[in-house]
């Protein structure tokens, strides 16, 4: 029961999350305090919640990669990716990542090149992030 519960309120954190970041590109506290809270509640409430902790990595990874780069990985990705490792075992976490990451890279490359025919220089455009982890999360729930 609270296994479905995580898998419902987690889905609605990320399309709150993707919409968001594909909005403004980028998300407010609020979203990320309230998507914390939930998912620190629903954490303590299943069987393997330690573990679930392990999952959190992701994110202070890209948090530290955040800081390292002078924020040209978003902080809020990082959040993000730490509030779903509250939700998500820590191997979930990393294939929602990885796969997230390859989509987004096969976007921007096409974007760029196809602006890059078209006489666009598009080098400085940010291209927001988690909406990418959207399709790959709709992938491993249908799984």
């Amino acid at each position: 029961m609270v296994e479905r519960l995580n898998f419902i309120v987690f889905g609605m954190f990320l399309l709150a999350a993707a919409w968001e970041d594909g909005r403004k590109k980028s998300i407010s506290i609020w979203l990320l305090l309230s998507g914390g809270a939930a998912g620190l509640a629903l954490s303590l409430l299943q069987r393997d919640n330690c573990f679930k902790f392990t999952g959190c990595l992701v994110g202070l990874a890209l948090l530290t990669l955040s800081k390292l780069s002078k924020e040209s990985v978003g902080t809020g990705d990082g959040c993000f990716f730490i509030i779903s490792g509250l939700f998500l075992p820590a191997q979930s976490n990393l294939i929602l990542f990885f796969y997230g990451l390859s989509l987004s890279g096969i976007f921007c490359g096409l974007f760029f090149l196809l602006n890059r025919v078209k006489g666009i220089d598009v080098g400085k455009e940010r291209i927001p992030f988690i909406p990418f982890l959207v399709p790959v999360w709709l992938i491993m729930v249908m799984r």
